[in-house]
């Protein structure tokens, strides 16, 4: 016997004290339950491709941070070439005057067709650049030692 109530949604079986449950009734749910899921798993509109989940994921920033090693140049590895990016000295003026003609750029823009002064992208993740000799009335000061930089970069 079926069972005198049912759910809102599937109208599965609910069965009450009195009601007595057959084989018949449980298929039956079970083919109820299993064609929503069918339906609902393969409904391309209701679910992200994997294309679209690669497209998500790399739009996700990464953060971190490297310390300044005073050498002319640091490469920072991040395992892909950032499309995007910024990097900068944590807690200092992003652009310090050294004299009354020149700046120290602590601060740098990262992008794959042309970055700022101080900063290279690579196929890997970018290089930082240290310099005390101007170009244009400004020092590279991507990398001095003992300075934490951080970095937000996009793929």
């Amino acid at each position: 016997m079926a069972s005198t109530n049912t759910t809102e949604h599937l109208q599965l079986n609910q069965w009450s004290g009195t009601d007595r449950p057959k084989m018949a009734d449980f298929n039956a749910d079970n083919q109820k339950i299993d064609g929503a899921l069918h339906a609902h798993t393969a409904d391309g509109a209701a679910h992200v491709s994997a294309q679209e989940r690669a497209a998500w994921t790399g739009a996700v920033p990464v953060l971190g941070s490297y310390e300044g090693d005073g050498q002319p140049m640091q490469e920072i590895s991040l395992g892909f070439s950032p499309a995007f990016g910024i990097v900068f000295a944590a807690g200092k003026n992003p652009f310090q005057p050294v004299d009354q003609t020149t700046v120290a750029l602590r601060a740098a823009f990262l992008a794959g067709g042309g970055s700022s002064q101080a900063a290279l992208v690579t196929e890997t993740g970018f290089s930082v650049l240290s310099s005390a000799t101007p170009v244009s009335g400004r020092v590279a000061a991507l990398n001095e030692a003992g300075v934490t930089y951080q970095y937000l970069v996009f793929r």
